[in-house]
């Protein structure tokens, strides 16, 4: 089974400058005559500025612009609309770079394409209350040499390795999901970080890429 890559160039800002960002959408043949749709039934974007909610009990908002290491969580205030605002505890555990040639081996792609590399960021993702974000998009950038910021690459059509995807259509308070998210760069450029963005406006929360963590 082969499948088409479409390449985009999405305008993407970051604190240094604005740039563009490569987003790689993979649609293997086989889902062609299917839903194409990867938004998991929700379109809807992140407020602007930091909205109001009761923090539940004993859940402790991170700092804005925090740094962690792999397996630390960081909760935050998550709006994806105005009856969609919850408090979210992601934990970043394992970010593992991949193949293209071998992973994406059932993909039709560019040389340039072929010359990327895909990042597989597993975590967790807890809805603390009190709203329900179900379908909403998992607020995890990537965060490249580049200096520039970017979503993760929606993949339709089976990729072992790991599938990626929004929240499960119904997350109310309490659920917790366990996600794969993919994030591609292009060739000559690394992943330096994996980013939380609940919001235009805070500071990203940051889990540097583990090898960065031992040579600091």
């Amino acid at each position: 089974m082969l499948g088409i890559a479409r390449l985009h160039n999405v305008p993407v800002p970051n604190r240094l400058t604005w740039a563009a960002a490569l987003l790689l959408l993979l649609i293997p043949l086989s889902s062609c005559s299917g839903n194409d749709d990867d938004s998991g039934g929700s379109n809807e974007s992140p407020t602007s500025s930091g909205p109001s909610v009761a923090v539940p009990a004993g859940v402790t908002l991170t700092d804005p612009g925090s740094s962690l290491h792999l397996g630390q969580p960081a909760s935050v205030v998550y709006a994806t609309g105005p009856q969609k605002v919850s408090v979210l505890t992601v934990t970043v555990r394992k970010i593992v770079a991949g193949s293209m040639k071998k992973d994406f081996k059932n993909f039709v792609l560019s040389p340039r394409e072929l010359k990327s590399t895909p990042y597989y960021v597993s975590a967790s993702v807890h809805n603390a209350g009190p709203g329900n974000l179900g379908g909403a998009k998992v607020p995890l950038y990537g965060f490249d040499s580049t200096n520039t910021y970017f979503p993760a690459s929606p993949i339709v059509g089976d990729l072992n390795a790991c599938q990626g995807g929004p929240l499960p259509k119904s997350f109310a308070p309490k659920a917790t999901v366990q996600t794969c998210q993919v994030f591609i760069v292009g060739p000559g450029v690394t992943l330096d970080a994996v980013e939380l963005r609940p919001n235009k406006s805070a500071e990203p929360i940051r889990w540097p890429l583990a090898e960065r963590q031992k040579a600091n």
